[in-house]
C-alpha cells in the first residue's frame, strides 16, 4: 500500500512541477511550493480526520501518509534548490523560497485542520 502509494504521489509530483514550467515565468520551484503546500494541506486534513473520527485503517493512513504524501511532498528537492538559488547569489528569493514552504505549509496543515474539525465536530 505504501509503494503504491509512493508511486501515485511521485507520479503527481512529476505532473505538477511539469505543469508549473508551463507557466510563464514558472519554474520547477513553484511546482516544488505547490507540491509541499498541496501535501502540507493534505496531511493536516488526514491527520485531523483520523484524529478525530478514528475510521481510516492503518494501513490506509500510511498509504496515504507516508506513500502518497511521501511521494508528492519534496523536501529535499526544495533544500536543495534554495540551496542553489543561494549558491547563484540570489539570496533574496532563496530566502523568500524558504519561507514560503515553511510559513504557508504551516498555514495550510492549520486551517485543513481547523476545516476538518468543523466537519466533525
Amino acid at each position: 500500500m505504501i509503494a503504491l502509494g509512493g508511486a501515485v504521489g511521485s507520479v503527481l509530483r512529476h505532473l505538477i512541477t511539469q505543469a508549473s514550467i508551463l507557466i510563464p515565468g514558472g519554474s520547477g520551484a513553484l511546482g516544488t511550493t505547490a507540491c509541499n503546500l498541496i501535501g502540507c494541506a493534505a496531511i493536516g486534513a488526514v491527520f485531523e480526520y483520523v484524529s478525530t473520527t478514528e475510521t481510516l485503517p492503518e494501513s490506509y493512513q500510511l498509504a496515504i501518509r507516508v506513500g502518497l504524501l511521501g511521494g508528492l511532498t519534496t523536501f529535499s528537492t526544495f533544500a536543495l534548490e534554495s540551496l542553489l538559488l543561494s549558491e547563484n547569489g540570489r539570496w533574496g528569493l532563496s530566502t523568500l523560497y524558504v519561507l514560503a514552504n515553511l510559513i504557508l505549509g504551516w498555514l495550510a496543515i492549520m486551517a485543513t485542520m481547523s476545516l476538518v474539525r468543523s466537519w466533525t465536530a
